[in-house]
């Protein structure tokens, strides 16, 4: 799956510039892409990542 394609799936998922760490897991499983890949089109993007299951991004 190219880069445009996951950041289409990932707007489907972001409300106001937002994605919780749950879905950008649940996105990089279902396309078979690593979780860096995800990150990284988030942060290209302005997307920020919030509800981290490990307490790093509120």
């Amino acid at each position: 799956m190219d880069k445009e394609a996951l950041y289409e799936e990932i707007l489907k998922h972001a409300q106001d510039d937002k994605i919780a760490c749950r879905q950008c897991f649940d996105i990089a499983n279902e396309y078979n892409v690593s979780l860096k890949i995800v990150g990284e089109i988030c942060n290209e993007n302005n997307i920020k990542i919030h509800a981290c299951q490990l307490g790093c991004f509120k």
